[in-house]
């Protein structure tokens, strides 16, 4: 039997058809299992050095020099959480763009994540960024060593321009980038520039100040609230925003404030048309400053089209005046802001040789409408006073012993916080520059560029290099026939 099974194999060995046939299966075998591991290599040679080429139109996937900068540098361990469906193009882009950061330094590491199978994230950063900062589709960029965590979602990743044909915006540009960059820097470096909050007397809260605190901590900053009546300590070297106080300071929460401006504390103050002028207290404060606000509303004239908006007279578009903090915005061009209802200040007629006051923001001809009278909001009456008002201010002031504390203040919130007025005018500029100019140092807005989101239109010249393709490759093919089948056609 055995002998049997020998002299059959020897034959099938022997066998031509055979031979030639388990060769050429062999050699298929051996291609399908080199193509395998050439295509498993190559996803993880691509995985770790991101060898994609970005063929989209707007590059949306390819890192700047301003990004290999700063990876170069870092030198902590920062990872992002990715809680995003994969289910559309955008969140493709922006896998892309993660597995680039990772493959561009060891200290950035990425991992896809469901709140679903992982809930923990939820808990593990709701202290420190709140109850609903992290959904379903957001990244989550931490630095376990310096304990930062930054939530980036949708509104961090576009940017937008009015579109007057349809009155909507539509979406401009792709911000991933900038966005995510500035997000390992703000995490990832050793000392931030912070700016306290003052809470306790019913001043604005995070839901009121939640756009505004977000460009300051996109531009590095970290803010913090203090309380005061909780005996929380102030930093001199760190500016207070003192944002529309309801109720008054005590005696006590006033001298503290004093001694904060004495060792060099600076203020950054926002008085509203709303907000009482009744608070003793905090009047001596400003008025240390020489800072009054008007009992009022400031409404334009309507004569005056160019001091504000549309049909509008109440949305003001003020002067920018030339000040140490205002010179370098008007020089670039970055001088047009909106104020929705806002407040003037009083200039006082003597003001003492220690203090320097500047008005900062002027309106155009205008009157300011008291309407604790009862008889119309918006109505000019008899009585009201008119003229140009300051509606923000600019004050330094010198103590015995040579320190300086110096103090902002404006009639207005929304020019910081409402979401359209930062998109469509200077108001993230004029933030920064102010709160540059009280902290003296720069904060940190990378000059990355976003990316172009609207296709260029189809043209002859830019569908050229199509029209090359579909007419050479039949030729090419033709001309392989006419040499492959040319020797041949005699056979």
């Amino acid at each position: 039997m055995m002998k049997r099974w020998k002299q059959g194999l020897y034959a099938l060995k022997n066998n031509k058809k055979f031979r030639c046939g388990g060769f050429s299966v062999l050699i298929t075998v051996a291609t399908v299992i080199c193509v395998l591991l050439f295509s498993v290599l190559a996803d993880q040679l691509e995985s770790r050095f991101a060898l994609r080429l970005d063929c989209s139109f707007n590059g949306a996937t390819t890192q700047g020099e301003i990004t290999n900068a700063v990876l170069n540098q870092l030198n902590k361990n920062v990872h992002i959480y990715a809680i995003i469906p994969e289910d559309t193009g955008e969140n493709v882009t922006l896998t892309a763009l993660l597995n680039r950061y990772a493959a561009s330094s060891s200290f950035v590491t990425v991992s896809k994540e469901s709140i679903v199978k992982n809930p923990v994230l939820l808990t593990q950063f709701s202290d420190a960024l709140g109850e609903n900062a992290v959904s379903s589709d957001c990244l989550i960029v931490s630095c376990p060593e310096m304990g930062r965590a930054r939530v980036l979602d949708e509104d961090d990743y576009y940017t937008y321009s009015y579109n007057t044909e349809t009155g909507y915006f539509d979406e401009a540009g792709y911000t991933y980038e900038k966005s995510i960059t500035e997000a390992i820097l703000y995490v990832s470096q050793d000392e931030l520039p912070t700016l306290q909050i003052l809470s306790g007397h019913g001043e604005l809260n995070e839901a009121d100040t939640a756009n505004t605190e977000s460009v300051l901590a996109s531009a590095n900053y970290m803010v913090k609230r203090v309380n005061l009546q909780s005996a929380d300590a102030l930093n001199p070297q760190s500016p207070l925003l003192v944002l529309s106080p309801q109720y008054d300071l005590s005696d006590s929460e006033l001298d503290t404030l004093l001694q904060f401006a004495q060792a060099g504390g600076d203020f950054f103050f926002v008085s509203q048309y709303s907000d009482p002028l009744t608070l003793e207290n905090y009047n001596a404060l400003l008025r240390m400053y020489g800072i009054q606000g008007h009992q009022g509303l400031v409404i334009a004239k309507e004569s005056d089209s160019a001091s504000y908006y549309s049909d509008s007279p109440i949305y003001l578009m003020p002067y920018m005046q030339e000040t140490t903090p205002t010179l370098p915005l008007i020089q670039s061009g970055q001088d047009i802001l909106l104020l929705g209802g806002a407040r003037a200040f009083q200039v006082p007629n003597e003001i003492s040789s220690d203090l320097s006051l500047y008005p900062v923001l002027l309106t155009g001809q205008a009157y300011i409408r008291n309407y604790m009278d009862g008889v119309s909001l918006s109505e000019k009456q008899e009585g009201d006073l008119e003229g140009v008002f300051p509606l923000a201010l600019w004050a330094e002031k010198m103590f015995e012993d040579g320190t300086v504390s110096k103090a902002f203040a404006i009639g207005n919130m929304t020019v910081f916080e409402d979401y359209w007025v930062q998109n469509n005018t200077a108001s993230v500029p004029f933030l920064l520059q102010i709160i540059r100019s009280l902290q003296g140092k720069d904060p940190v807005n990378l000059d990355i560029l976003p990316k172009n989101a609207l296709r260029e239109s189809l043209t002859l010249g830019n569908l050229a290099p199509a029209y090359i393709v579909i007419v050479a490759l039949p030729l090419l093919v033709a001309l392989g026939a006419v040499l492959v089948l040319g020797p041949r056609r005699n056979l």
